[in-house]
């Protein structure tokens, strides 16, 4: 029983989760710079990885949005982070129509 304590402190540690929403943050950098070059690929045959791009921005500003959120204790930032993930949905949302339309323009075209 005491070790079951001991993990949930660890756990719910604050410093723990701040540092890995931080390790989401460096992630979510090197993804952005990894879609950017992927789309100057292939911007002349789609713009769906400069929307993929924008999703990841989002994403990143929800991971230093919950960040600041740990560190401060505050509920600001988790109404901004929860408005950002609406966004973030939504925009997956239009990326998955984007593609669903693209394979029924080359089925069209066959």
């Amino acid at each position: 029983m005491i070790l079951l304590v001991n993990f949930i402190d660890v756990i719910s540690n604050k410093w723990l989760i701040i540092g890995i929403e931080a390790s989401a943050a460096i992630i979510l950098m090197a993804a952005i710079f990894y879609t950017y070059k992927i789309r100057q690929m292939t911007k002349k045959t789609t713009d769906v990885w400069l929307l993929i791009s924008f999703v990841v921005f989002t994403y990143l500003l929800v991971s230093l949005s919950n960040i600041l959120k740990w560190y401060y204790n505050s509920e600001t930032f988790h109404g901004i982070s929860e408005y950002l993930r609406n966004i973030y949905s939504l925009v997956w949302i239009y990326i998955a129509y984007r593609f669903i339309s693209l394979r029924k323009t080359e089925i069209g075209v066959k």
